[in-house]
């Protein structure tokens, strides 16, 4: 990451825990709790059950709930990914459910967790005042605007400039079909970042095609899911030392089982987006579509993650149309972000899916 990107990551999560007071909550939960302990009074218990209550409240709907997989993915890089949003909130409900008959060792639960909660929001009031002292800024998105992150292992391309440069290629011509299919125009694919530790590209998008190509990553990271039982197994045989030639059913099973998938997500993308009525484009851009979304799920299947970024609008009584279009769009891509995640793909690749000739 870079240290803009880290500056604005945390700013928000500053501004979720100032704002929904997790770290006070957690403390007169905490309070309240040793009030049973101490003295199971009904009324004691009926303080805890509202302290209970007001820390879900805080930690239901929570901004980081919402964020883009390499945003929660560098949460949890941080530290930090048990003690905002739905996380912590299932950390609470665990360490009761864990400890009904033993409220003394729930406390003790919550207060280590509460001391982590602390520590991590003071790290972030240090870390923010630091950042500012430096004049390094923060990178976030503008009201409406959308960015798509790539991230291109290392090794997928042989850690070689030349490598990464044709799979940049390879990159481009995938998102220009979407761009083409949701705009009927290829896209500039203009460079918002780049971070050279993970080999992280962002680009600018407009989110017409922010919104196609969102789709297309969530349908493609839904089907490989299904796949990772059997690269389970893939995996599992080759450590048995079972011959190559041995597993080339299982691969052909799992191969079939995608472009079977894709061959109606690519159906429906072009349902969806496409507006024209020029059927032998619309043919051909089906094809672009199919073999984009194979090369998609072949680069998951090697450790690549994609994911699609925006800022909501802010509300506006009376929306013109542009706004009710824009709006439209930026609900499928919050949508399709939810169902995302960066996935950390072990043992060798057993997809390949055919990728055709670019023009």
């Amino acid at each position: 990451m870079n240290a803009e990107r880290l500056h604005a990551i945390m700013i928000s999560l500053h501004q979720e825990i100032t704002k929904s007071n997790t770290v006070g909550k957690m403390q007169e939960l905490i309070a309240a709790l040793q009030s049973v302990v101490n003295q199971p009074h009904p009324s004691h218990q009926q303080a805890l059950s509202n302290s209970l209550k007001a820390i879900y409240a805080a930690t239901t709907d929570s901004a980081s709930d919402a964020y883009s997989p390499a945003w929660r993915q560098i949460l949890s890089e941080l530290g930090g990914g048990e003690l905002f949003g739905s996380s912590l909130k299932s950390e609470i409900e665990n360490i009761f459910k864990r400890n009904q008959i033993t409220p003394a060792v729930a406390l003790e639960e919550l207060q280590q967790l509460h001391k982590k909660l602390q520590a991590f929001k003071a790290a972030l009031d240090q870390g923010i005042a630091s950042l500012r002292h430096f004049k390094i800024g923060d990178e976030r998105l503008a009201a409406g605007q959308c960015e798509i992150g790539i991230l291109i292992p290392r090794a997928a391309v042989e850690n070689s400039l030349v490598g990464f440069s044709e799979e940049l290629k390879e990159l481009s011509f995938v998102l220009q079909v979407f761009s083409e299919v949701a705009t009927g125009k290829r896209d500039e694919l203009s460079i918002k970042t780049i971070s050279s530790s993970d080999l992280l590209v962002y680009l600018n998008a407009a989110a017409p095609y922010a919104a196609c190509v969102a789709i297309a990553i969530e349908r493609v990271v839904a089907l490989y899911k299904q796949l990772l039982e059997i690269k389970k197994l893939h995996k599992e045989l080759l450590g048995q030392g079972v011959p190559t030639t041995q597993v080339l059913g299982i691969e052909e099973h799992a191969n079939q089982l995608m472009a079977t998938g894709i061959e109606k997500v690519a159906a429906d993308i072009i349902e969806q987006f496409y507006k024209d009525r020029d059927k032998g484009r619309k043919n051909e851009l089906m094809n672009g579509v199919r073999i984009s979304l194979n090369k998609i799920a072949n680069r998951i299947d090697k450790g690549f993650n994609l994911e699609v970024r925006v800022e909501p609008l802010a509300k506006n009584e009376t929306p013109t149309q542009e706004d009710v279009e824009l709006e439209k769009a930026i609900e499928i891509i919050r949508s399709a972000t939810a169902n995302m995640q960066f996935m950390k793909i072990e043992g060798q690749p057993i997809l390949k899916l055919p990728e055709g000739k670019q023009k």
